[in-house]
């Protein structure tokens, strides 16, 4: 019994050029496989031979895979087959490397916009002590004195970075007193803030 070749289908983008094809689907192409986006549904495990094509009919894309499923909305409203890839002719090994390092290099640039962890001295900091209660005056008979004050310096860096780290230990208190319901009340709130 001979095995059936594989079936044939082309699927054409509505972009002009390699860049602009990448810059709106740069996520439905892997290491491993392809999100081919308007393409008919098709049974898991059937090996496809495609071709992805720019709208002026230059080949991004050609190559074999196995159905691995079916993706509603891949890109807008537009559903896609998920292949994984069994052969790949040269021309799209180097448009898959090259997606590769456009990844890599999104997730490295992503990661450098996240602000690093605060210090654990901050962290770590103690509360400040708590304030001695004035003497009762009326009962002892003392009088009191006012003694020669001096004017306030200002804080030093040290200071104020103990200030701050007082400050987020008291933030980090009062969040864990909030309930998951106050927490998302708070949340959906801000949404509707940034919608207006």
């Amino acid at each position: 019994m001979t095995a059936k070749p594989p079936v044939a289908i082309r699927i054409t983008r509505p972009h002009q050029t390699e860049e602009d094809f990448l810059a709106a689907e740069l996520d439905t192409i892997s290491r491993t496989g392809v999100v081919l986006v308007g393409a008919q549904q098709r049974p898991e495990g059937v090996v496809l031979r495609f071709e992805l094509t720019l709208a002026n009919g230059a080949a991004l894309l050609r190559g074999e895979g196995r159905v691995i499923g079916f993706k509603p909305n891949v890109v807008g409203n537009e559903s896609g087959l998920a292949l994984r890839f069994t052969r790949l002719d040269s021309k799209s090994k180097s448009l898959v490397d090259r997606v590769n390092q456009m990844q890599s290099d999104r997730r490295e640039q992503r990661r450098s916009l996240v602000p690093p962890p605060p210090s654990t001295r901050q962290n770590d900091a103690a509360p400040p002590p708590p304030p001695t209660p004035a003497p009762d005056l009326a009962s002892s008979g003392e009088i009191p004195v006012a003694l020669e004050s001096k004017p306030e310096s200002k804080p030093s860096v040290a200071q104020a970075q103990d200030r701050s780290g007082d400050r987020f230990a008291r933030l980090r208190e009062r969040a864990a007193r909030i309930s998951a319901e106050q927490a998302a009340q708070i949340f959906a709130d801000g949404a509707a803030r940034r919608k207006r």
